[in-house]
């Protein structure tokens, strides 16, 4: 008699033996199989038609279908075997990209297990870097390069697909890939040897110290140093009901979705929405400009629906579904307890790992470092800020009265439709024709020559030379040094939405630079702009716009660490190895050009209709607008980061019920009385449902305090190449190579400052004041 399971072995077994399990067979891609219309089972179910027996005496084995993929038979898998120097991004089919990667993925499963076979093997005297970490290097390299470009081509030129199961196909071959890069981490054999060499140093360069570094804190925050039985057994345990209790509160989250939806027929009430938002709102995408539109229960829509709705009721009907999703208010998907039973097991695990508590272990190898930094972090900004908010709340409510008819106090559901307004009215700016200085390629024309003057780098369009594109519309630029003509990579970038694209803006490191074989740095870069028509070019409002300059930093990010392996090329997110809430530090630096007046102006272009260009008078009340109307946002995102830290910073989490914690911190922050049924934390996922986020969501903030540090640094030394060039070889250049930490105090000589995080969203009396004269005189 056998007992039935649906843990199916998951990877190429040369040796006959099972490497790799998972719940759910997904080889070969159904997305694929039904672009091709080809029919393949996504799993295996097998029924007891029997009582499950008392004592298992065995299991069913079933072998997965490996793909048919060879260099011989697929040109994609050929193209990166013979590293050739372009991807096959037009040439290679879907179904050889999709399959050719999971057969890659399968073999290189395949090299781990061998590869730790062999370690157990190889005496302790002859371990070298070279034959321990460098054979899965190399396999890694290609696996990666595929990986990354199959991204590339699902996200921006797949066939048309139901959406689940594309981003479920998305979802599994990513885990996929994630999985077999990690498994070599949990060898025993593989850890006492990459020890071993970490503590020798022989013959270890700087780079691959780092590496051996960034491996042992991965394992030691997760835990898998970790042998003895017991202490695996308690682990286990942990990690079992943490994933059970995280999977019913995304459960809850994802059910409650459509349960509520705000649907707007008049174009009126959202008549300042620009065009991506009437995108994302509209029922029909294809009829966007015309209506109907709605705002459904996620956070794709609902902050939009919230900013641009000029309908008050349905803001607060809309706001309270919001804020009660998920709560106590829904019988079956109620995350209360789920909430409970994550921070007890997500304690139990930090405690049995040696830290005092989550955010202890959270934090550990962050550039913050402690729980301590960050609440002294939080604190700085919370006294400088919330004098600042209170006091604006006058012009806030003055502003709903006077122009909005809003009689009696603003509450939680006005205040980012109305900050919005009152900015935009405060300056008299007009955000949907200041578009018209934006349009995507002069933009970006402008935005590369900006960011190659500062850093003295050169863009150089080569679209024309005969790369292959996965649509028309992308262009290549070679990316180099000015003046030492080292060349840093190239750059693809597909800038526009289309029907059968997916993922909004994005940045991806397609491959590293190999010297050995021959090959250069690849970056991917996706955008979202609305595609251009007959009646005129793509224009960016300023939202998109800052999406394209932190993406493009990311894009830059990437291309100038000179790193030689992946893992270190920058602080990679989530990995509890990695301080990543300093990676986005130069994105948001770039991102922080709509706040600058000089910047934003000398990225900009004459108007399309009038020809005038945006001045220095403009471009300033454009960055205040910005600025001011901001500032409500960057407030409950000090919230939240309060939150995220009280919750997961206590050594016993029944010390408050997350509900009564909840309740005084609303009380303490808003102005406004909270209302009854206000469950937010139920489906805040942020905090809740994203394993290494928690403790995490204050990171938002600090690299805005990192960026705004910068820019300080540049006014004040007022020598912009000089400092950038200082910028790019103390911290772009060495990407990871070092803890963020280090590398700000290189370019900084001093540790980071709140200073100007503090100015910029609370500036100082004196300047205030004259800011205040100045549009009293002007009006």
């Amino acid at each position: 008699m056998f007992r039935s399971t649906s843990r199916i072995p998951f990877g190429k077994l040369l040796t006959r033996k099972i490497h790799h399990q998972t719940n759910g067979l997904i080889i070969p891609s159904k997305t694929v199989k039904n672009a091709l219309q080809k029919q393949q089972k996504r799993q295996i179910l097998f029924k007891m038609g029997n009582e499950t027996p008392a004592r298992v005496v065995g299991y069913y084995v079933v072998f997965p279908v490996i793909p048919e993929e060879t260099v011989e038979n697929n040109c994609f898998m050929f193209n990166i075997a013979k590293s050739e120097d372009w991807p096959k991004l037009a040439t290679a089919e879907p179904r050889e990209m999709y399959e050719g990667t999971v057969r890659m993925l399968m073999d290189y499963g395949a090299t781990v297990m061998e590869h730790m076979e062999h370690l157990a093997t190889l005496p302790a005297e002859d371990r070298k870097f070279e034959n321990v970490v460098d054979p899965l290097l190399t396999e890694e390299y290609e696996v990666n390069f595929a990986f990354q470009t199959l991204v590339l081509k699902m996200l921006t030129d797949w066939p048309d697909c139901n959406r689940k199961l594309f981003d479920a196909d998305l979802h599994h071959i990513k885990i996929m890939c994630a999985r077999d890069q990690m498994e070599k981490l949990t060898n025993k054999d593989f850890q006492e040897a990459i020890k071993q060499l970490y503590e020798s140093k022989d013959g270890l360069s700087e780079w691959q110290s780092r590496l051996l570094e960034w491996y042992l804190l991965e394992i030691k925050a997760s835990g898998l140093d970790k042998h003895d039985d017991k202490t695996r057994k308690v682990l286990g345990s942990w990690s079992k009901f943490v994933d059970e209790y995280r999977s019913k509160y995304i459960t809850g989250v994802m059910s409650t979705n459509d349960q509520q939806t705000f649907v707007v027929n008049d174009q009126k009430i959202i008549k300042d929405a620009p065009p991506h938002v009437l995108q994302k709102l509209a029922v029909d995408e294809q009829n966007w400009e015309t209506g109907p539109w709605r705002g459904r229960m996620t956070p794709h829509t609902i902050y939009p629906f919230m900013q641009y709705c000029g309908d008050r009721q349905l803001r607060a009907t809309a706001w309270e579904k919001w804020t009660s999703k998920a709560g106590f208010d829904h019988d079956f998907y109620n995350n209360s307890i789920n909430i409970e039973e994550l921070r007890h097991n997500n304690e139990g695990l930090a405690k049995t790992l040696g830290y005092t508590s989550v955010a202890e272990h959270r934090l550990a190898n962050k550039m913050a470092a402690s729980p301590e930094t960050v609440r002294g972090f939080i604190n700085a900004l919370t006294r400088r800020i919330r004098p600042v908010v209170i006091d604006r709340m006058e012009s806030w409510s003055a502003w709903a009265s006077r122009c909005e008819m809003i009689t009696g106090e603003l509450q939680a559901y006005d205040m980012p439709y109305v900050c919005r307004k009152e900015a935009e009215h405060h300056y008299d700016v007009n955000p949907l024709d200041l578009m018209n200085h934006f349009p995507f390629w002069p933009t970006f024309q402008n935005i590369i020559g900006v960011v190659g003057h500062i850093f003295n780098l050169e863009f150089k369009d080569i679209t024309d030379k005969g790369l292959e594109r996965a649509h028309a519309d992308a262009r290549i630029y070679a990316v180099g040094d000015k003046f030492s003509g080292q060349h840093y990579g190239r750059l693809y970038i597909d800038p526009y939405d289309r029907q059968n694209k997916r993922g909004g803006w994005n940045a991806m490191l397609a491959r590293p630079e190999s010297k050995e074989r021959g090959l250069d740095k690849i970056v991917y870069f996706i955008g979202s702009a609305i595609a251009p028509t007959s009646n005129g070019p793509s224009l960016l409002h300023h939202q998109q716009l800052q999406q394209l300059l932190f993406h493009f930093g990311r894009s830059v990010q990437l291309l100038l660490s000179q790193s030689p392996y992946r893992d270190i090329t920058i602080p990679w997110s989530p990995f509890y190895a990695s301080d990543w809430d300093a990676a986005d530090m130069f994105p948001t630096f770039l991102q922080m050009f709509v706040t600058k007046p000089n910047l934003l102006a000398a990225i900009s272009s004459p108007h399309l209709k009038t020809n005038q260009p945006l001045t220095e008078e403009h471009a300033n009340s454009v960055a205040l607008t910005i600025s001011r109307s901001s500032l409500w946002d960057t407030y409950r995102t000090l919230f939240w980061s309060d939150f995220d830290l009280s919750i997961y910073e206590m050594e016993d989490r029944k010390q408050k019920f997350w509900l009564d914690m909840y309740k005084q911190m609303y009380e303490e922050y808003f102005p406004f009385k909270r209302q009854k049924n206000d469950y937010q934390p139920c489906s805040f996922t942020p905090i809740f449902a994203l394993q290494p986020h928690m403790s995490m969501y204050y990171r938002k903030l600090w690299a805005e305090m990192l960026a705004l540090d910068i820019h300080e640094t540049f006014d004040e030394e007022d020598n912009e190449v000089q400092t950038g060039e200082r910028l790019k070889t103390t911290i772009l250049n060495r990407g990871s190579g070092d803890v963020a930490k280090e590398l700000f105090k290189r370019f900084q000589g001093r540790n980071p400052s709140v200073g100007a995080i503090c100015d910029h969203y609370a500036p100082p009396l004196t300047i205030q004041e004259g800011m205040e004269a100045s549009e009293n005189e002007r009006r």
